[in-house]
């Protein structure tokens, strides 16, 4: 699902669906693996918390050799693991596997989770430790010297990785955050904005290169809406569990989109909140016919977006019809 322009590489990531069975959830991980590099996606986001099954790192070395080009996309929160440690995880997979690792760096998660590991930590200051983390690792992965650091959160001293590791391999950064702390961060660190998909789509973006949604499509529109509303019935049970996450985060992003699942849906422009309302997804689907998700796609790299994370449900045939619709919409792109 690459879309190879002119002078841009258009990637694409996909995540494995949210799931509290635990034989489902890496059986999940593993087919959105095989599905992602078998219709050509750049890579697959994993992961970080205390509420998830499996190690991100763990799931990553699975990822890469299960698959020949797929590169995982790891979520790192400084909470969870040294910056240090960190880079030797990019580091050793360049040397041993000869492929790329994108990191999403993060400062949150569940409040509850902040409290069980003593985070005490502002909104703000996690930010601005996050900066420190990205520093060190980039030192750290870039200097053939030991490398020295004092900041507020670490210091290091004739700290060296080896061995270093080519260009090409060098790590990107992703940060999705949407307070002023994240959006400044991810201009000090040249990170890829990651973006929640906007009701305005391209009209709603902000200093962003990466966009965050789900696709539900088929040839036409009432196949398509049958089989959303299929794969996300409403249930108030679930409702109520999102309301009782709400109350267990500081996140800026899920409040937005928590109001934004008061309003009705927009059955006339495809986007659709009730993956989210229901807590099976965190982020907006958008439901449609294949030209019109195809048109979607195509405005949004047309204004700058050149990475998408998508939700798709672990089902190989919703992937066999997203790859059709990134068909056309290279062949819409090219002028074809």
């Amino acid at each position: 699902m690459e879309i190879s322009l002119a002078d841009r590489i258009i990637r694409t990531f996909t995540i494995s669906p949210r799931t509290l069975e635990k034989i489902e959830y890496w059986q999940n991980i593993r087919n959105v693996v095989k599905w992602s590099e078998k219709y050509g996606c750049t890579g697959i986001l994993l992961f970080e918390g205390n509420d998830t099954y499996i190690n991100p790192w763990l799931a990553a070395h699975a990822s890469i050799i299960e698959t020949n080009t797929l590169c995982p996309l790891v979520a790192v929160n400084p909470i969870y693991m040294h910056p240090f440690t960190t880079a030797k995880m990019v580091s050793s997979f360049a040397l041993m596997y000869q492929r790329k690792v994108y990191l999403n760096m993060i400062t949150g998660t569940a409040l509850s989770y902040l409290e069980a590991l003593n985070e005490d930590l502002s909104h703000d200051d996690r930010y601005e430790r996050l900066w420190e983390y990205a520093q060190i690792i980039c030192a750290l992965l870039k200097s053939p010297r030991p490398v020295n650091f004092s900041g507020r959160f670490y210091k290091v001293s004739n700290l060296q990785l080896q061995p270093s590791i080519p260009s090409s391999l060098f790590p990107e950064f992703l940060l999705s955050g949407q307070s002023d702390a994240a959006r400044r961060l991810c201009l000090d660190l040249n990170a890829i904005g990651l973006q929640m998909l906007h009701p305005e789509f391209e009209h709603g973006l902000i200093n962003v290169r990466a966009i965050y949604f789900g696709i539900i499509t088929r040839q036409d529109e009432d196949q398509a809406w049958e089989v959303a509303k299929r794969l996300f019935p409403e249930n108030e049970e679930d409702q109520r569990v999102l309301d009782l996450s709400m109350k267990n985060t500081d996140s800026v992003w899920k409040r937005k989109m928590r109001l934004a699942a008061h309003q009705p849906d927009r059955a006339d422009t495809g986007y659709w909140l009730v993956p989210f309302r229901n807590f099976k997804a965190d982020c907006a689907y958008v439901v449609g016919a294949y030209e019109r998700i195809a048109d979607v796609l195509v405005r949004l790299i047309r204004r700058g977006i050149d990475v998408f994370v998508l939700d798709i449900p672990a089902r190989e045939e919703e992937f066999q019809h997203i790859y059709y619709v990134f068909e056309i919409a290279r062949n819409k792109l090219a002028g074809c």
